[in-house]
């Protein structure tokens, strides 16, 4: 009596466990989807060389062949921009990403916004990037419609952050070497439509590179109220 009792308690204990363990045979035989990874090709159609300093510049774009069903696996890049830069020292051939965070790079620039033809008589110890990196109108794109910040690294692509205002988007920009300051125009969402229009106010702000890099607005309120009311008194429309 003993030993039926026994045996049909292990029995209990095994049919439990047979129902709580996965099924290896069934999990084996399902086909998954081949990666989608294996339908891109990387392209790095050209690089710069920085200052003479053996450091190259890679932007990354992103080819990608079509799926067996014709179909296409990612969202098609603007063709004036950049996902990624790949910075390699050639000296130590030591390499790394700008940044692993999701961007949209329209232009980088190391001559110091510097008009064409001119040089740039100070060693280049920054690098300054235009950059798209929120979904601002939250229609799950980064796009034309989103903002452009101003972005900067060290030359060597390292300490990559951002230095133009939140819910603004850079206009112009020039770095003066006097003062290390960057001084940027930005046309702000004032009226917070999720658009950057001519409807909207363009403010002028400076940072200083390599201190606290806040964004610091040059032009105070007293002053900006002072010009609306010169331009109310000058240019009202006459009724």
């Amino acid at each position: 009596m003993k030993a039926n009792f026994i045996i049909f308690t292990l029995t209990l204990t095994l049919f439990a466990c047979s129902k709580n363990s996965p099924n290896l045979e069934s999990s084996s035989s399902v086909e998954t989807e081949p990666s989608s990874i294996e339908n891109l090709n990387i392209q790095m159609n050209s690089f710069t060389e920085i200052d003479s300093t053996g450091v190259l510049i890679f932007p990354l774009q992103m080819g990608q062949n079509p799926r067996e069903d014709g179909n296409y696996s990612y969202k098609e890049m603007p063709n004036n921009g950049f996902w990624n830069i790949m910075f390699l020292n050639s000296n130590t051939n030591e390499y790394h990403l700008l940044t692993e965070n999701k961007i949209l790079i329209l232009d980088y620039d190391y001559k110091y916004n510097a008009e064409e033809g001119i040089n740039v008589s100070k060693k280049t110890n920054h690098i300054f990037y235009n950059v798209r990196s929120v979904d601002y109108n939250k229609d799950k794109l980064i796009n034309e419609k989103d903002p452009i910040y101003l972005f900067v690294s060290d030359r060597f692509g390292k300490n990559f952050r951002q230095i133009s205002p939140k819910n603004s988007s850079i206009n112009s920009w020039k770095y003066i070497q006097t003062s290390n300051k960057v001084i940027m125009t930005s046309t702000k969402d004032s009226n917070g439509n999720n658009l950057f229009d001519d409807k909207d106010e363009i403010l002028t702000y400076e940072v200083v590179l390599d201190k606290s890099e806040i964004p610091r607005e040059v032009f105070q309120t007293e002053v900006k109220e002072k010009l609306k009311k010169l331009y109310d008194r000058d240019w009202k429309r006459i009724k």
